[in-house]
């Protein structure tokens, strides 16, 4: 940026929040002197910036002094109004590793250079966080062609980039659900109905290969199945955005080199992107051709069906039942493609029990021994899915805090907790805890979460002894990797201690990763969510959590909340 114009005193400093500032701020103690005495392009350039509604900053001088408007103040956040004067490195110390390098740049070439969508990690409200800025640095030329400052425009993309990166996470997790899925699934997308994703349960029920398939329009890589009303369906659900389902629905497939009759049950769902708009189709099928096959089978001959009925009644409830199972594996996976995991699991108990009720006179010891199991393992599921709801709530962080006695959260717990207290003879200690400002519900959860993690892992055949306790200490003695005003703070350490099982200490930081268990489900029941709910609930109150264990001798769970 060149500026060759001659400016007067009077037209330095516009009106505004930061011209006032300008105005008032002392400049004494700086080397650039009173502002009637700065060169005329420094003026012209304060002067562009103050009245710009476009965020920018110059940095001028060999001390890289710091000129920012009032679109700036948002992205300076707590440290305005005290960078205003300060050297660059002064003012933001924290990334000038990154930016600084390329202000010298500038400063020694006079050459421009620009970034898009740069990381820097930025402690402008107290705390470190991960920003990301689209910025350009030109060199500020003054009268006499010397390159005297840098001037830098800058928009914050942060929201941008994160939100991107939710929905590529959210697309690689729908894959990963779709490859993983028990029953065959699909995604095609467009007016065409381009083969995306299909997992190897689709592609055994096509007869096809990936390479057959994938990337290429259905009906080109499957061929057999045209004209046979699937093309009517799929434009009807792509168009109109209904979703459709069919039950026993026969379609010619490829099987080796002939193409033979088989029996699905499928859902056919519009797949909507983040806005709503529809671009494709998600498919889920179940090839139920041999339960279909044997009941006609059987239907075609009442006298046949008498001989056989002794021999072949295990066979039918067993075929029944996987039936079932199978069609609520499709209701299951269809839902969960639409956002929606509960509706299942409730449906798995209904029908359950409604046909565990029908059969009970034919159940064999073996076939409630499986219904138990089914119910069980519906249970985990259901667990699984409340535990990842309340986690993704807990995410998003409530805006109203509250002063929370941490003796009365810790009460009501234990009244929660009572039946499973009593049952292990668990012994509790507790100690005075503090106030604090925080969110209810959620200091409730994380001692719930502590609690019952410290109960669950007793050492067999040992009651459990637990002791909650409270001591305030300094940034500084908490061990954490603190730097800057967190280092400098003072902080209620929390402490759950327990006597339990324990586990080795470099497993510390991943007991708190989502789906992290140390130990296997037939030993300790869980989710893995639990720790992670802590660890969120510390994040959304600026404070830590940390773990302390030696196997066989106890772990200790500490949690730093910041004091105002």
């Amino acid at each position: 940026m060149e500026l060759h114009q001659s400016v007067s005193p009077g037209f330095l400093i516009g009106g505004g929040t930061m011209g006032e500032l300008m105005r008032t701020k002392d400049w004494s103690k700086s080397s650039l002197g009173e502002p009637e005495s700065w060169p005329n392009t420094l003026k012209i350039l304060v002067s562009i910036i103050l009245n710009s509604q476009f965020p920018m900053f110059v940095w001028w001088g060999p001390e890289l002094i710091t000129f920012y408007n009032d679109s700036y103040i948002s992205i300076a956040g707590e440290k305005h109004p005290s960078l205003l004067g300060r050297s660059g490195k002064q003012a933001w110390s924290e990334i000038w590793d990154v930016v600084g390098p390329l202000a010298d740049t500038v400063m020694k070439e006079g050459k421009s250079t620009w970034a898009e969508d740069q990381v820097l990690y930025i402690n402008r409200k107290g705390y470190t966080e991960e920003t990301y800025f689209t910025f350009s640095y030109s060199p500020v030329i003054d009268e006499a062609g010397q390159v005297k400052g840098v001037f830098c425009a800058c928009t914050e993309t942060t929201n941008k980039v994160l939100s991107a990166r939710n929905i590529e996470e959210s697309e690689r997790n729908l894959r990963n659900t779709i490859l993983q899925a028990p029953v065959a699934m699909c995604i095609m997308r467009g007016e065409n109905f381009i083969v995306t994703i299909a997992n190897d349960r689709m592609l055994e029920l096509w007869g096809k290969t990936a390479k057959e398939m994938l990337h290429k329009p259905l009906f080109d890589g499957l061929h057999e199945v045209k004209n046979q009303g699937f093309e009517e369906l799929l434009e009807k659900v792509y168009r109109e955005g209904e979703t459709i389902a069919a039950d026993e629905r026969e379609v010619l497939l490829p099987r080796g080199d002939s193409v033979v009759p088989i029996f699905v049950n499928f859902v056919y769902e519009p797949f909507r992107d983040s806005n709503g708009t529809i671009t494709g189709v998600i498919v889920v099928a179940i090839d139920v051709s041999e339960q279909v096959l044997a009941r006609k089978r059987i239907e075609e001959s009442e006298q046949q069906l008498q001989q056989r009925v002794s021999e072949r009644t295990k066979e039918l409830e067993k075929m029944n039942i996987e039936l079932v199972r199978s069609n609520a594996n499709l209701e299951e996976f269809a839902y969960a493609a639409s956002h929606d995991m509960k509706e299942p699991i409730r449906k798995i108990h209904f029908f359950a029990d409604r046909l565990k009720e029908h059969l009970s006179e034919k159940l064999d010891d073996n076939d409630k021994r499986l219904f138990e199991r089914m119910e069980n393992a519906s249970r985990r599921m259901g667990a699984l899915i409340d535990d990842l709801l309340l986690y993704s709530h807990i995410s998003k962080s409530s805006t109203v805090r509250e002063n929370v006695d941490l003796n009365q959260k810790v009460s009501l717990v234990l009244i929660d907790l009572e039946l499973e207290i009593e049952e292990k003879k668990a012994k509790i200690h507790i100690g005075e805890l503090p106030k604090i400002l925080g969110y209810r519900r959620q200091l409730q959860q994380l001692f719930q979460n502590l609690i019952s993690n410290a109960l669950k892992y007793h050492k067999p055949g040992q009651a459990p002894e637990i002791e909650i306790s409270s001591v305030v200490v300094e940034g500084k003695d908490t061990g954490l990797d603190l730097s800057g005003e967190a280092a400098k703070r003072s902080y209620y350490l929390v402490q759950v201690k327990d006597r339990g099982i324990g586990f080795e200490q470099k497993y510390a930081e991943k007991i708190f990763n989502v789906f992290t268990r140390l130990h296997g489900n037939a030993e300790y029941r869980g989710t893995g969510v639990g720790l992670s709910i802590v660890r969120k609930v510390m994040e959304n109150h600026n404070g830590f959590v940390r773990a302390e264990s030696i196997p066989g001798e106890g772990s200790i769970f500490k949690a730093y909340f910041p004091i105002p």
